[in-house]
């Protein structure tokens, strides 16, 4: 009953992460929510879907840190290493760094995690034979 209570709750998080969209709404969630480790994950998912081209990876990296601390800190960590993933590719173009956080990703089971895998792979062959 705690995992589908967990997961369920999950679910509605990636719903409304999902339609939070501007800026503006993302910094709405970021200011109204007291707990540190649910913030910065808000700050990671903003740079990543809304400024992938030019975000801070380091907000992703930070929540990383919060999400290995929080004893249910793996709810959210596949998401996270997407983002994280996603942001050295296209903001730091450190492919070979995005390439180990999508494998991270990957391996817990993430399908865009995949997906993202596959076009590094096609764009980028080299990253993907170390």
């Amino acid at each position: 009953m705690k995992k589908i209570t967990l997961g369920l709750s999950l679910f509605l998080l990636l719903i409304q992460n999902g339609f939070a969209k501007s800026d503006t709404e993302w910094n709405k969630l970021i200011d109204n929510e007291s707990d540190e480790y649910w913030k910065q994950s808000y700050k990671c998912d903003k740079e990543a879907l809304n400024h992938k081209y030019s975000g801070n990876v380091n907000e992703c990296l930070k929540s990383i840190v919060l999400q290995r601390k929080k004893p249910n800190g793996r709810l959210n960590i596949t998401i996270t290493y997407l983002n994280t993933g996603v942001l050295y590719q296209y903001s730091t173009k450190n492919y070979i760094k995005a390439y180990q956080y999508y494998i991270k990703a990957a391996k817990l089971g993430n399908i865009k995690a995949q997906s993202n895998l596959d076009i590094l792979c096609r764009q980028h062959s080299w990253v993907c034979k170390q």
